[in-house]
């Protein structure tokens, strides 16, 4: 048993009050899992991620000449270099400009995302939108594009292109199943912290241990004098016996 302030909490006593409306606790997380699913398929727009695979050359790719270990770390640091070059306005708009599409360069920005595989000179680069030929066009318009436009700004770099995009096979998001899931927790948790708050400030007496624990009296506990028993009511055959 725990006090906080005036309030004993007796934790096995708030079980047993959430076991007792386990009933509600559950069709609260059901019914609220329901909603958030039906919200997600009926209202939230699936998106579709295409990804092409660079990698970083620290040389002009240009020769037979070996790439050195110092080759290889300088690569490794330039990797933030390119995937921040790739998402410029000057690269954005030349990927616009080849793809035709009709979209600005905020737009076509904010569906660009970039990530480092590892510690390797590899990256990924990653076009996220509601339509999935839409998200291939544009992830393999800037394999053409990005390494031509990386040679020209860094003198003596260059990169290769690894993988091109594939045609996405299924939304990227929404998760109905995570969704789901999260919603049934956020139903089922409120519900259960509302019936122990309720059970908590329920000054009512229901037990004989509710009345005992009272001190109200300026010197001392009120005694008990009596308790009414349980009373069973019989049949009229029972009660002639």
């Amino acid at each position: 048993m725990t006090e906080i302030g005036a309030i004993e909490i007796d934790f096995l006593d708030v079980m047993k009050a959430l076991g007792k409306r386990l009933w509600i606790i559950v069709l609260c997380g059901v019914l609220v899992g329901t909603l958030v699913l039906t919200y997600t398929v009926l209202f939230v727009t699936p998106q579709y991620q295409a990804s092409v695979t660079l990698y970083v050359n620290n040389g002009s790719g240009k020769g037979n000449s070996a790439i050195s270990s110092s080759d290889l770390a300088v690569a490794l640091h330039l990797v933030e270099t390119y995937m921040n070059i790739i998402q410029s306005n000057r690269v954005v708009n030349k990927i616009i400009d080849e793809s035709g599409v009709s979209l600005s360069t905020n737009q076509v920005k904010g569906m660009i995302s970039a990530k480092a595989m590892g510690e390797t000179e590899m990256f990924h680069v990653t076009v996220t939108s509601p339509d999935p030929e839409l998200s291939m066009k544009l992830a393999n318009t800037i394999a053409d594009v990005a390494p031509a436009e990386i040679t020209d700004i860094i003198e003596g770099s260059s990169a290769k292109i690894i993988d091109y995009a594939q045609m996405p096979n299924g939304r990227s998001s929404p998760s109905y199943t995570k969704n789901t899931i999260l919603g049934t927790a956020i139903g089922a948790g409120l519900a259960a912290l509302v019936i122990a708050v309720c059970h908590l400030f329920d000054m009512r007496i229901k037990r004989e241990e509710d009345l005992t624990s009272i001190d109200t009296s300026p010197i001392g506990s009120i005694p008990i004098l009596g308790a009414i028993p349980e009373m069973t009511i019989l049949s009229k055959k029972a009660a002639r016996k």
